[in-house]
């Protein structure tokens, strides 16, 4: 059987939570209002694959660009150009 080339593949590492981290989000992750032009990390929560983005951009900072529905449109900033992402709220922070 040849090798699944999958979104997931090779992220056993950045896809877990440690056994503290388990568990249900709390609700003041999840009531955060975020305005256009904010900057936001991208942190996923492996628990909820709803509106998860790719994990090349975990870690990244972004700028909130718009509001999609319940999800966020965020613009990444790449060498020469920049890329647009969906994710929605569980898988991003206000970056500080």
């Amino acid at each position: 059987m040849p090798k699944s080339r999958g979104p997931r593949r090779k992220s056993r590492s950045v896809l877990t939570k440690r056994v503290r981290e388990k568990g249900k989000l709390g609700l003041s992750r999840l009531l955060v209002e975020y305005d256009l032009g904010d900057k936001v990390v991208i942190n996923i929560d492996p628990a909820i694959q709803k509106g998860m983005p790719h994990k090349r951009f975990q870690g990244k900072v972004a700028t909130v660009v718009e509001k999609r529905g319940n999800a966020f449109v965020l613009d990444i900033p790449q060498r020469k150009t920049s890329k647009l992402v969906i994710a929605r709220r569980e898988h991003i922070q206000r970056h500080s």
